[in-house]
């Protein structure tokens, strides 16, 4: 700010600024010695006579100085001698409102910080001095019309000031609403509404979580918003989650399964566009049960257009509905959870390249949430699914068990999940039973670039009715995903994923390959 004072006094009279008399004191300023500054223009001073241009310049400059060392008292009088020796720079009215604002001379800044308005000066600063004076002085109806004058200006310089006028309008409109009977609507009707309108002004001002905070205060005051479930638990805000995301990538041995049972190598790559969407509103009964409906499309097209890989091109349409009803275990928030979930698959599954049905799925999960362990809560889940191909031989349905772990760390998270699954297909050849371990370790953020998470994942199946062919199957899936934000709702991630499936059986189940992709993600 003090270059930028520099230059206004530099170009409001560059002839005195730039010559020999000055030089020292143009250099002191720029530097930031402001008290030095002081002493020279005083010395300047004892030598100006008859010279009221000069004169003029010298107080206007020695008040813009005191300003900058807080010197309230001392800036007015040298701005009202600068106004006596009749040299008013374009900002100079804003500095002498400065002034008298700071050392509670209200009356005389607010007609000081109205002259500068007129002269479009920092208008919507000045606007907003004006209306805070107002407001200050008990002039509520004053006060009332500036803010909102100050709302509807227009003026580059007014964005912030335009924000902090809207909130005081709201201020007032609460201090009104408090005094009626009807409070709640109208705090819920007029309040909030205008407060929401404040904080889209400028979302990421620094007065922006103020709003918000005002906000979520109102709202619970008044019982408004559920912000909390019975056992402590908070409720999720927004209550609705939309995810739209679009990945590149390329696998390296594009695998395919014509009879939906077996798993069989392409041996050949393939680059391909995957189109994910998931969206979730959380509904809340009282303060101790919720449910949510979801729906989730996922859409896999590979460019290489030969048949043994686009018949992997397929869809997936998976509504779900998930319910949660909330009480205490060990003195602890816990959660008894129970979801329905439906999909339904397309496939290319013959050589024309049209998507047809492959398959669909019923699954009924019931699940508990807990806190046993001091680091992080446990989820355990009993879930069933039936599972209809387009060949009936394949029908099956399982019976899983599924055990989730959060491991809370000093900088980073530890996430667990393992599962065992008992599958009984109507060809009994392809029974199976399989436990499958993973784990992730989320990373703290590199640096304001991106935050890296690693996994690894173990699955061992037992081919029960044909183990001497297949033997016990091991498929190793290391990962790695870096993500980095790109504001506050997109985000870029990058993921590499490495397979490698064990088998006795290798012309249909052995094989492995690489995954990269990179992914550009919306979340609202």
């Amino acid at each position: 700010m003090k270059s930028l004072f520099l230059i206004i006094l530099l170009f409001s009279f560059a002839p005195l600024a730039q010559s020999s008399v000055f030089e020292k004191a143009t250099s002191l300023y720029s530097q930031g010695k402001y008290q030095a500054t002081i002493e020279e223009l005083s010395r300047i001073e004892k030598d100006l006579t008859n010279d009221p241009k000069s004169s003029g310049l010298v107080s206007y400059w020695k008040g813009m100085t005191f300003n900058r060392l807080q010197d309230f008292p001392s800036a007015e009088i040298e701005f009202r001698k600068s106004i006596k020796y009749n040299y008013v720079p374009k900002d100079l009215f804003y500095e002498l409102g400065q002034a008298l604002f700071a050392s509670e001379k209200l009356l005389d800044a607010k007609m000081f910080f109205n002259e500068s308005f007129k002269r479009s000066f920092k208008r919507g600063t000045s606007l907003y001095y004006m209306a805070f004076i107002s407001l200050e002085l008990s002039e509520r109806d004053n006060a009332r019309t500036l803010f909102s004058d100050l709302v509807r200006l227009t003026d580059p310089d007014a964005l912030e000031s335009r924000q902090a006028a809207q909130m005081y309008l709201a201020d007032m409109e609460l201090e009104e609403a408090e005094l009626e009977r009807d409070v709640f609507r109208r705090v819920e009707n007029e309040v909030i509404p205008m407060y929401e309108k404040a904080a889209k002004l400028n979302p990421t001002s620094p007065l922006a979580p103020k709003i918000d905070e005002k906000i979520k205060s109102l709202q619970k005051k008044y019982k408004l918003v559920l912000f909390q479930l019975r056992n402590g638990r908070p409720t999720l805000i927004p209550p609705y989650f939309l995810r739209a995301a679009q990945e590149l990538g390329v696998d390296t041995n594009v695998t395919f399964a014509p009879t939906e049972t077996q798993i069989s190598k392409s041996l050949q790559s393939s680059l391909f566009s995957k189109t994910d969407f998931h969206g979730r509103y959380t509904f809340y009964f009282k303060n101790f049960f919720s449910y949510a409906p979801e729906l989730r499309f996922n859409n896999m097209y590979y460019l290489n257009r030969v048949p043994e890989i686009y018949r992997n091109d397929n869809y997936l349409v998976a509504p779900a509905l998930r319910m949660a009803h909330e009480h205490s275990l060990w003195d602890n928030p816990a959660t008894f959870l129970i979801d329905y979930e439906y999909s339904q698959a397309q496939r290319a599954i013959n050589e024309k390249g049209k998507l047809e049905f492959s398959s669909r799925t019923h699954a009924y999960t019931i699940g508990e949430k807990f806190k046993f362990w001091s680091f992080g809560e446990t989820v355990l889940r009993l879930k069933r699914r039936t599972f209809e191909s387009f060949i009936a031989a394949n029908h099956s349905y399982a019976t899983g068990l599924v055990m989730e772990q959060v491991v809370g760390l000093k900088n980073s998270t530890l996430l667990f999940y393992s599962s065992l699954d008992f599958t009984r297909v109507n060809t009994d050849l392809f029974d199976t039973n399989a436990l499958m371990i993973r784990s992730d370790w989320l990373l703290p953020k590199f640096k304001d670039w991106f935050t890296p998470s690693v996994g690894m994942a173990l699955t061992v199946t037992d081919p029960i009715n044909d183990r001497e062919e297949r033997g016990i199957e091991t498929l190793m899936n290391p990962n790695v995903r870096l993500n980095r934000s790109l504001g506050k709702n997109w985000k870029l991630n990058s993921r590499f994923e490495y397979h490698k499936n064990n088998s006795k059986n290798k012309t249909s189940f052995d094989y492995q390959k690489n995954l990269f992709g990179l992914e550009l993600e919306y979340v609202y």
